[in-house]
């Protein structure tokens, strides 16, 4: 299997580079975000091409993975904006769209992974973050959405923007109920007080222990988090997960209130792009891309300093 084959490299201590956003891609490249709170999920379908072309340029710029734009399609999300109904065509359409571009993109490093791509993330409203709903049925809709990735071709699902010791491992349930391999990404945000909590106003340090007991993933890490955030977070799961590591960063801006902002006007360059990456490599990880307003830039200019460490060797 192509999975089995990809994964295998890794465990041989290749490193892996896998995509940069696609969200903020989409919205660079002309596409509209949701103002309600679907993010870049309608984008799937209004903007298909523009979509399938990013895929293909992450490949062309050294991915190796490719993440369909899923982040935003549960039910959770979908539901109380009136798009239940567009829960199964845009899930599945994603992925096809995944699998169309890596089909027809080769890399020469071997092959290209789609990933599936599932948070437990919710759209803020003006109080903050909302009351996660009922984990059981959480569960079910997520083993739905799986199910859908896995019949329209996906390799495996990357657990996005994870921090939840009850919805976590539901999602990382929903991927072996469907006997697919599993990637899990944490995210971090660092409180006033100098600790680190996840994007469920938790601290970092009373969820690991559970998402790691929960088994099953081959590869965990720190996603969606500020590149300074990065070495404590994986610091800390390094205490509870010795296995394969990711990271990728997004690049957050900060409002007057202190409130982290999306910005595309001052995304990380290119140079400490990499730089970061290289510490996290001396940290034991093998796979490395960006989330949030990272860029196909980003991710060639991280593949070539890869290549030329490769022949330096």
């Amino acid at each position: 299997m192509t999975y089995d084959a990809v994964i295998q490299e890794i465990r041989n201590g290749a490193v892996i580079v896998i995509d940069g956003a696609t969200g903020t891609e989409l919205e660079r490249r002309g596409a509209p975000m949701h103002a309600g709170g679907a993010w870049c999920a309608p984008a799937t379908e209004s903007h298909p091409d523009v979509l399938r072309q990013i895929h293909a340029d992450y490949i062309r710029a050294g991915s190796r993975v490719i993440t369909a734009n899923t982040f935003a399609t549960t039910r959770e999300v979908l539901e109380p904006l009136g798009f239940g109904d567009r829960f199964e065509p845009l899930n599945r359409l994603a992925v096809e769209l995944a699998v169309e571009a890596r089909d027809a993109t080769p890399h020469p490093d071997g092959p290209v992974l789609v990933a599936g791509s599932i948070s437990h993330t919710r759209p803020p409203s003006d109080s903050g973050w909302p009351e996660l709903s009922d984990v059981e049925k959480f569960e079910a809709d997520c083993t739905d959405m799986a199910a859908i990735h896995k019949a329209a071709g996906c390799d495996f699902i990357m657990a996005e923007m994870m921090g939840d010791a009850a919805y976590t491992p539901a999602v990382m349930r929903a991927a072996k109920a469907n006997d697919l391999p599993l990637w899990v990404g944490i995210s971090a945000i660092r409180a006033d007080d100098g600790t680190l909590r996840t994007y469920t106003a938790v601290p970092l340090a009373d969820v690991l222990e559970p998402i790691v007991a929960e088994g099953g993933a081959d590869i965990m890490g720190i996603m969606h988090s500020l590149p300074e955030v990065i070495p404590d977070a994986l610091a800390m799961l390094k205490r509870h997960w010795s296995g394969l590591l990711l990271a990728y960063p997004d690049s957050l801006d900060h409002d007057e209130a202190g409130e982290e902002m999306l910005t595309l006007e001052k995304v990380i360059a290119d140079a400490p792009f990499v730089a970061h990456c290289r510490t996290w490599l001396d940290e034991g990880v093998q796979v490395l891309g960006g989330c949030c307003g990272l860029t196909v830039s980003h991710i060639a200019a991280l593949s070539r300093h890869l290549a030329r460490e490769t022949a330096s060797v």
